[in-house]
């Protein structure tokens, strides 16, 4: 005998069931959003470094397992340009950094093996060295020069500085060439270029240990703030006390330099364990470094830490945000992660005071959730969101069944938008909806919105006029598609007049070098027209 419905009951519990899904997925939507995305891939497997914006799309540069220097540009919407590679016959060449450097051109951060090729003079042949290289908007070499000495020097990042000149900022184990000093072993080494290709000075930071290079930027006064992971040593110019007496484990170092590369003061961070800052920004009172850590002690203690081990037994890392003044002294810290491994790669301001960060996770738990794969064996993409007094606000995961690997290469855009390319190990699962190769590595480009954050205002009128590169950190560039005279104005939040500036060619170069860090607001004012927006500057 069937059994007896009650319609009634059962209408009831499929609106229950229905009403409990909406309410799920509500509760699980993402944060970040993801507007386009574009994969790509040439014969080799490919690996993703960094990225810079071009105003008309992005120039994503890395290498490929063939070790060729490889660029790629896209338009805005993630759509191939064109590629370029760089390489000698001895195949060991690979590009960390990219900045924008004279209007139209851009500086390359690499290293090269070969002596030959491309490389077109190599004073210290059968090493390997730091390679500096100017490009165009098509890709195409203007110079190219390599520095270093007859040991191994590379140059794996670096910063655009204000002068339109750029600091190459890696290790170094040579005693001579280019040089000036080597404290022993292997030190961080520093090595400022002009525009034109000549090596202004050189600066090497260290002791009779192992101290790696981590990360450098330009501060505000024009000097910098450059940080290595350090060991136990002796002599040199690094003043930390605390390190491990049996060299297993490292010290962060920060060191303040002026616009000379003078010691202004020096600060260390950690506990018993590894640590290391990837990442580093100016804030209005101070500075915020991006580290990872494996300590639960020493200046770690009470920020948190999620203690675990990986599959083969190594203690794991947290991502660990540290906010100091600007003599580096700590104000706060705070620790993200689960179990297994997290580190940051790129730190942002956002319009609330607060800070975003782009890193990697291989956990699902503790602070991670929506991990792609089974905990402990491959990377995801994680996105965290904190307070400006550290406080976790939103996280997100991104990526597939697969690894998803993510260097420098991230920018921020205005209304919360942020493009990032990352080197992707996995196949069409999750977030990847581009065709992909499981068995390559391919390069993966996404841009994302930040749903929690409003959208700018929509312009009076659109005058054709083009706004980049945009965050801007020394300069940006008011572009129109036919030249027509008037004012650009630049308002701060308060909507102060901070700076003026009269417009006669199709392209206008306006120096924001005098502005602090932070989102200001400019109109451009023609006869009949007016065009608003925002701009962010990033130091």
């Amino acid at each position: 005998m069937l059994p007896c419905f009650n319609y009634k009951v059962m209408k009831y519990r499929i609106l229950l069931s229905v009403l409990l899904f909406w309410n799920i997925h509500i509760i699980v939507a993402q944060p970040l959003t993801l507007n386009w995305q574009s994969c790509y891939g040439t014969s080799t497997n490919d690996v993703v470094m960094d990225i810079v914006s071009t105003g008309d799309g992005y120039i994503i540069a890395g290498s490929n397992s063939a070790y060729k220097l490889l660029l790629v540009k896209t338009d805005l919407e993630g759509n191939f340009v064109w590629e370029k590679q760089y390489w000698g016959s001895d195949f060991g060449e690979s590009a960390f950094r990219i900045f924008p450097a004279d209007v139209g051109n851009y500086f390359v951060v690499a290293t090269a093996f070969s002596s030959d090729g491309d490389v077109t003079y190599d004073p210290y042949p059968n090493a390997n060295n730091c390679w500096i290289l100017k490009i165009d908007s098509e890709g195409n070499k203007i110079w190219d020069k390599i520095f270093g000495g007859n040991c191994n020097d590379k140059g794996w990042t670096g910063a655009f500085i204000s002068d339109t000149s750029v600091v190459s900022f890696g290790g170094t184990c040579s005693t001579d060439g280019d040089i000036s000093v080597n404290y022993g072993s292997w030190d961080g080494w520093m090595v400022k270029v002009d525009k034109e290709g000549n090596k202004v000075w050189d600066f090497s930071i260290g002791h009779s240990s192992l101290d790696i290079a981590s990360t450098i930027i330009e501060t505000s006064d024009k000097g910098f703030l450059a940080s290595i992971a350090a060991t136990d040593g002796v002599g040199g110019n690094i003043e930390c006390k605390n390190f491990d007496p049996n060299m297993e484990f490292g010290e962060a170092v920060l060191l303040k330099l002026d616009e000379n590369a003078n010691i202004v003061w020096q600060q260390c961070y950690g506990g018993s364990k590894n640590e290391s800052i990837m990442d580093i920004i100016e804030a209005e009172d101070g500075y915020l470094l991006a580290c990872y850590t494996n300590s639960n002690d020493g200046d770690v203690e009470g920020a948190g830490y999620h203690p675990g081990y990986d599959n083969g037994g190594h203690i794991t890392s947290d991502i660990w945000l540290v906010k100091t003044d600007f003599e580096g002294n700590i104000v706060w810290s705070k620790c993200y992660g689960g179990y297994y491994t997290e580190s940051p790669s790129r730190v942002f301001r956002t319009g609330d005071g607060g800070y975003i960060v782009f890193g990697r996770t291989s956990s699902n738990d503790g602070d991670v959730s929506g991990y792609h794969n089974e905990a402990g064996w491959f990377r995801d993409i994680w996105v965290i969101k904190v307070s400006s007094t550290g406080q976790l606000q939103w996280q997100q995961c991104i990526g597939g069944a697969g690894n998803e690997d993510i260097a420098n290469a991230v920018i921020q855009l205005e209304g919360g938008k942020y493009v990032f390319s990352a080197t992707l190990n996995s196949n069409n699962t999750g977030d990847i909806t581009c065709i992909t190769d499981p068995n390559s590595w391919s390069v993966w480009l996404v841009e994302v919105t930040d749903t929690t954050v409003s959208l700018p205002e929509k312009n009076e009128t659109n005058t054709g006029l083009i706004v980049y590169p945009n965050p801007a950190s020394n300069y940006i560039i008011f572009e129109q598609t036919e030249a027509q005279q008037g004012n650009i104005n630049i308002y701060n939040a308060y909507g102060k007049l901070l700076i003026k500036q009269q417009t006669k060619n199709t392209k206008t170069l306006l120096d924001t070098k005098i502005l602090s860090a932070g989102m200001y607001f400019y109109t451009f004012e023609a006869i009949n027209t007016v065009q608003t927006g925002k701009i962010m500057v990033v130091k």
